[in-house]
């Protein structure tokens, strides 16, 4: 099977030759390695076959002016298109930026700037956007329009206090914003579609969870969210591509709903948050394909101890096909590249599918 083939079967409930692959190694973690014996010019997802890749760059901004307060080799101050002044640190990968100052801190603040959030022509790259496709096509690759979903576009633009504030306050304002963003990006994925690009499925990242629960409760994700994912998704499903959601965190509580909300997949499942896809397989069965779940802190330990995590999830949840293998976030530095090497030698080992 092509990677393409093999993803998309996975994807719609079907049983490949193996398991599909991808991961996320930090830029440190990929200097670490190549220092340890990974090329130079050597890139991780052709050496050990990742099977999907990803393409977006659409602008979901509110669009405002720009500027640069300070801008240092440690940090950069500066308001981004949204009117966030946030401070950016430079030199680790996966940071959390610090988040100093919004423009819109009221429901009246929205409903003045929102009328900003329309489609338009210049919010997709016309001239990156097909040629990037075109490359991963001729690769035969999943190819998935990558973008944030209507919680993850807000939460910034808000700061995490005040959309927690005003989803208890104003629920229908928070509606609203949920409503206009998914509006947004739908807008977008069909300008995307009508260049020509006509991608395999969709990738949305929404961060739901922390380490003990979801961040707000799942009466509130019904309430909000949960209307506009499934409108989201029905619009790619009823294209024939299947969506992947990204949420970290302890998100289990909400997997019923995003079955319901029609998510092909789930992903990483931070083992980290009390989450195991050995548990999650016996109560959901086949109903979403389990992505990722292998503990990052294991594979910063022996090879012994890796065998033991790999085989044992691997093994349970790719019954009926429905497991996609990813660490449970994103690789540190802490895993070597030896390490690393003998990861996907057990997904190799564990991941295959006798006589499919």
């Amino acid at each position: 099977m092509t990677s393409r083939e093999r993803t998309l079967t996975q994807l719609t409930g079907g049983v490949p030759d193996r398991i599909a692959r991808t991961d996320s190694p930090w830029s440190e973690t990929i200097r670490r390695w190549r220092q340890e014996g990974l090329g130079e010019e050597e890139d991780v997802g052709r050496r050990f076959g990742f099977d999907l890749a990803g393409i977006g760059g659409c602008d979901t901004s509110l669009r405002l002016p720009t500027e640069t307060i300070e801008d240092c080799d440690e940090y950069c101050i500066h308001r981004d298109a949204n009117g966030v002044l946030r401070k950016d640190f430079k030199r680790d990968s996966g940071h959390t930026p610090q988040w100093l100052e919004h423009t819109i801190k009221t429901p009246e603040d929205w409903f003045e700037h929102k009328e900003r959030l329309v489609p338009c022509d210049e919010r997709v790259d016309k001239e990156k956007l097909p040629k990037q496709y075109a490359e991963l096509r001729e690769r035969d690759l999943f190819i998935h329009f990558t973008h944030t979903e209507a919680y993850e576009m807000s939460w910034p633009v808000w700061g995490q206090v005040g959309i927690f504030t005003t989803m208890m306050d104003r629920p229908d304002v928070i509606e609203d914003v949920f409503k206009t963003y998914t509006d947004l990006i739908i807008a977008l994925a069909q300008n995307v579609l009508d260049l020509g690009v006509d991608f395999d499925g969709a990738w949305f990242w929404g961060d739901l969870g922390y380490r003990n629960s979801q961040l707000f409760s799942p009466a509130l994700y019904d309430q909000l969210l949960f209307p506009h994912h499934q409108r989201m998704c029905r619009f790619f499903n009823d294209l024939g591509k299947p969506v992947i959601l990204h949420s970290c965190g302890r998100i289990q509580e909400l997997i019923p709903r995003f079955i319901e909300a029609g998510f092909a997949a789930i992903q990483p499942l931070e083992a980290k948050a009390n989450q195991d896809v050995r548990e999650l397989k016996k109560i959901f069965g086949n109903q979403i394909v389990f992505f990722g779940n292998i503990d990052i802190r294991t594979m910063s330990t022996t090879k012994e101890a890796i065998e033991e995590e790999m085989r044992t999830k691997i093994t349970a949840a790719k019954e009926g096909g429905g497991y996609i293998y990813h660490s449970d976030h994103s690789v540190p530095p802490t895993v070597s590249w030896e390490n690393y090497q003998f990861v996907m030698e057990c997904v190799d080992r564990f991941g295959n599918f006798d006589g499919a």
